[in-house]
């Protein structure tokens, strides 16, 4: 498979200047029904994989390698189980993973959540010199998707890569379908049945003004939002530019859906920064795309006055 320019995952973690010479993608895989955000073209292994109960499937790993000294140093793999042969089995698939990954080192957290409406067994797990971020599902194609990312320990998690696979239908389009497979009768997905709340006006509100690097001049901000607008896929955003020695980028900042907190080219849809609010009027901004690649990250201060 090839990388491919699908929509990009939500973002809430950020590379460093050594990390954007390193070409995080989404790659798609049609004939395994997924993509996900790599760092890079991910080699292919099968093994095999047996059930709770003793049938035996096989197991495709998919695995990329974020090399030594970026920030998200680590090995990145999804392993996809076709369980259409076991349909007997989907129930305890999940819990069946979830063990085996539990198993590894220190559980630091292990609950539901939501990946596009599918519901997922999270898990943090640490070993005396890594962290493992893993996410389990069962899609309604009958596959199990295990994505894990292990990481050393002062590496910041990478969401980047956690929050980003999506569950492809035959034609390779996203599947935003409530899904509640893999586990247990009774168990039940953890969003509402309205499916994700629309926090637009409270992100893009957290966003809005003019921003500055610390002790910097206002009149020369880094960041200056602009006005509310939607990109060519519908998405609430913010329009914005963003100034940097002598170079001005014009953009669109999403504040709502899979790709908040991205701010993107609106004439190619790539992103070009990921953008984060913190606590105290700051707000961090990384650079992971042309033209502001090697761009170091910044956290900025809010200009008195600048949101009216």
């Amino acid at each position: 498979m090839r990388f491919v320019s699908l929509i990009p995952a939500i973002a809430v973690l950020f590379f460093s200047g050594a990390a954007c010479a390193q070409a995080w993608d989404v790659y798609a895989n049609r004939e395994n029904f997924f993509s996900v955000n790599l760092p890079g073209e991910p080699a292919m292994a099968q093994a095999p994989y047996k059930t709770a109960k003793g049938t035996n499937l096989t197991a495709r790993v998919f695995t990329a390698i974020a090399p030594s000294g970026s920030r998200l140093t680590g090995t990145y793999t999804v392993t996809v189980v076709d369980y259409t042969n076991a349909k007997d089995e989907i129930s305890t698939a999940v819990d069946q993973a979830r063990n085996a990954i539990r198993a590894k080192g220190t559980v630091k957290y292990d609950g539901l959540n939501n990946i596009d409406l599918h519901l997922t067994r999270r898990l943090t797990i640490e070993t005396p010199t890594t962290r493992i971020l893993a996410e389990i599902l069962v899609a309604a194609n009958n596959r199990l998707y295990i994505t894990q990312a292990e990481t050393p320990l002062n590496v910041p998690p990478p969401a980047v890569f956690q929050a980003s696979l999506q569950i492809l239908d035959d034609s390779g389009v996203r599947i935003r379908t409530r899904t509640a497979l893999g586990v247990p009768a009774g168990v039940t997905s953890p969003i509402s049945a309205g499916g994700v709340p629309d926090e637009s006006d409270k992100v893009a509100g957290l966003m809005t003004g003019a921003w500055r690097n610390a002790g910097g001049a206002c009149e020369s901000a880094y960041f200056k939002s602009g006005m509310r607008i939607k990109t060519s896929r519908g998405e609430e955003a913010l329009s914005g530019t963003i100034t940097n020695s002598g170079t001005t980028i014009a953009g669109q900042l999403i504040v709502n859906g899979s790709r908040e907190g991205q701010f993107v080219n609106p004439m190619t849809d790539k992103v070009i920064m990921l953008f984060d609010p913190q606590d105290g009027n700051k707000l961090s901004i990384s650079a992971i795309g042309a033209p502001a690649l090697g761009w170091p990250d910044v956290t900025l201060e809010l200009c008195p006055g600048s949101r009216g």
